[in-house]
């Protein structure tokens, strides 16, 4: 679409399809290290007999493309049509540069490509690496915090003069860092460091990936928790039919008893890398039953890009309560507060493919980013949510919830 060839779009709605097709292609071109302009539109008009016959509703038309074009500044230029007279309409619209493309789009696409811009220009400046390498480091850190993003610049200055091989990410006397900043889950974060540095690895000494799992089938209620830290599959004659992920300890430790059923506990991004330790989620057992995995975490935006990767990752699984409807249900248990009292920060909604419809509205809320739809907290914790109505919501799915009597609900 860039440059010469120019994309059709249809006279009565004109401006909103260019407005439309150039939001998408900032979303997509954002980090390329030079765009490409301009974008060109060839304006599709009716025939001479609907221009005739309509002509007072095209003649509206065509001013206010011409009236819209103006204001954005993009640049046009017309034909003469017969409609009844002859009448000088707009034939092709030009968004000649990147100042006219964020006029042309909403407020909060522009905001978005501006970040990414700024980011590239702040590793050109900052760390004195090419464009192409800093719109390649900026894409592989799209999903930081401008804090974060700030601490990546000043870690990759760090390891570009200090060799830590054999340290323990938490080892890294890095100032001002998290101890879990440079963990293994941050995988993006070590290869954007890395390509900045011009090295291949960190070197970093891995603490091995672990997974704490308990089984909820009374059958196995005498059976210690289990602790993997290497690809496990289940042995025997055992099905595991009903797999759960959760993100908080307490529910993990409070999940009840579900026939064939197994309870994760994701530890939050701990399972984006954990999650490999459990190949077979998601397929079906080896006498040919499913596996049924539900994910459960968070409201708020961690925990919505955690469902993200987890599905990324090839687990097919619903979400439990990570949808619009519920945090309409449960909002009034948010908060806008970390545990240790700082104030929840707004983000920029990041690509998040495996999320449905409703899981991507809860998400954009939850970022906070646009100030008309942001909701009145930014995070439900996943405790908060009373269990038995995570009971009640398994039980309507179909799962073998056993109460305390040991009697099988239906």
């Amino acid at each position: 679409m860039a440059g010469s060839r120019a994309r059709g779009v249809d006279a009565a709605k004109a401006p909103e399809a260019i407005r439309s097709i150039v939001t998408t292609y900032l979303a997509r071109h954002r980090y390329d290290a030079v765009p490409s302009w301009p974008l060109m539109f060839a304006v599709r008009w009716p025939d001479q007999r609907t221009l005739t016959t309509q002509a007072p509703d095209w003649h509206r038309a065509n001013n206010a493309l011409r009236e819209w074009a103006r204001r954005c500044g993009c640049a046009t230029t017309e034909k003469n049509r017969l409609m009844v007279t002859p009448v000088a309409l707009i034939d092709t619209v030009g968004v000649t540069d990147e100042a006219t493309a964020l006029r042309v789009v909403g407020e909060q696409a522009a905001r978005r490509y501006r970040k990414a811009r700024e980011r590239i220009d702040r590793l050109v400046g900052e760390l004195d690496v090419s464009r192409e390498t800093a719109s390649v480091v900026a894409n592989m850190l799209d999903r930081e915090s401008d804090t974060d993003f700030t601490l990546a610049i000043q870690a990759a200055r760090f390891f570009a003069t200090h060799d830590v091989s054999g340290m323990t990410p938490r080892q890294v006397p890095l100032a001002g860092f998290s101890a879990k900043w440079l963990d293994q889950t941050h995988a993006k974060r070590r290869g954007a460091i890395c390509t900045l540095c011009g090295k291949d690895s960190l070197g970093l000494s891995e603490r091995s990936v672990e997974l704490r799992m308990r089984w909820l089938d009374p059958a196995d209620a005498d059976k210690p928790e289990m602790i993997v830290t290497t690809p496990w599959q289940p042995g025997g004659e055992r099905d595991i039919c009903y797999v759960i992920i959760v993100e908080n300890k307490d529910t993990y430790l409070g999940m009840p008893a579900i026939r064939d059923g197994l309870c994760v506990w994701g530890a939050g991004r701990a399972i984006e890398a954990s999650i490999s330790l459990l190949p077979w989620l998601g397929t079906s057992g080896e006498r040919g039953r499913e596996t049924h995995v539900v994910y459960w975490g968070d409201m708020d935006a961690d925990g919505l890009e955690i469902l993200d990767a987890v599905r990324q990752a090839g687990v097919r699984c619903r979400s439990l309560f990570m949808d619009a409807e519920a945090y309409r249900r449960y909002s009034w248990f948010g908060t806008n507060l970390k545990p240790e009292g700082t104030p929840i920060a707004t983000r920029e909604p990041k690509a998040t493919p495996m999320l449905d419809p409703s899981e991507r509205e809860l998400y954009q809320m939850v970022c906070g980013a646009d100030p008309s739809s942001r909701p009145d907290h930014l995070r439900v914790e996943q405790e908060r949510i009373p269990l038995a109505d995570a009971v009640n919501a398994l039980h309507s799915l179909g799962w073998p919830i056993i109460n305390h009597q040991h009697q099988e609900t239906r």
